[in-house]
């Protein structure tokens, strides 16, 4: 079963070179590679230190193959683009950590959130319940733009009739560059059986450092372990 990583309280600036400034507790693999895929295969985009330290080192891409605009198309019933740019260029990441050339042998998918359980629900595709709290994602984006909309789309639960709206609020200020997404769940549904689901969620970019959370390990046995205050954010490497 494929192991996944959760890596919480990240001091996430970012430059083109950021120390993280935090660790994955109960590491014991050795120094890794950080790796996100772009078209061509795996991209090193940072390093786990032997230590469980994970110290970024954000490329610069060689080619992006989807714009803003493709990413974010009009959600509101009219056909305005809800992009200042829509043609800029956007590469969003998916993080995972491996060993060896080329990532051939790979360890598991690295998630940045603010609980194990907002990672479960997040890493699951919604198949898990969902939680208050915030998941992050790291992006590039090729010039300044914003994003400023708010989708509404009605959603069932498949437990008979049972159904509700799901929104989704687009508040983004993006800088040219790597920006960290900021996903926070803000009202959640149950469903007849109980289940929880992500009914509102607000998507900004993160101002600062991301320092108000826990770092823990989510093991393929699904246990979590090694959970501790966050540090103060380390400095950034401009």
């Amino acid at each position: 079963m494929r192991t996944t990583l959760l890596a919480l309280a990240l001091a996430l600036a970012l430059p083109a070179s950021v120390s993280a400034g935090d660790r994955l507790e109960n590491w014991s693999h050795g120094e890794a590679t950080i790796y996100t895929h772009d078209q061509g295969g795996p991209v090193a985009v940072g390093q786990v230190k032997a230590d469980g330290q994970l110290v970024f080192d954000w490329p610069e891409p060689a080619g992006v193959g989807q714009t803003l605009g493709q990413t974010y198309p009009p959600c509101d019933g009219t056909d305005t683009s809800p992009v200042s740019a829509p043609d800029a260029a956007f590469w969003p990441t998916s993080l995972f950590v491996g060993k060896g050339k080329a990532a051939d042998r790979e360890l598991g998918s690295l998630h940045l959130a603010s609980s194990a359980e907002v990672m479960a629900w997040q890493s699951s595709y919604g198949q898990k319940d969902a939680a208050d709290g915030t998941w992050f994602q790291y992006v590039y984006v090729g010039e300044p733009a914003s994003v400023e909309t708010q989708c509404r789309m009605p959603t069932y639960t498949g437990e008979g009739e049972d159904n509700y709206e799901q929104v989704t609020e687009y508040n983004l200020y993006f800088e040219k560059g790597w920006n960290l997404m900021r996903n926070d769940i803000t009202r959640l549904h149950a469903a007849p059986s109980g289940k929880k689901h992500a009914a509102s969620t607000r998507v900004s970019v993160q101002q600062g450092p991301a320092g108000d959370v826990l770092p823990g390990l989510l093991n393929s046995r699904g246990a979590t372990g090694g959970l501790r205050p966050a540090r103060p954010p380390a400095p950034v490497r401009r």
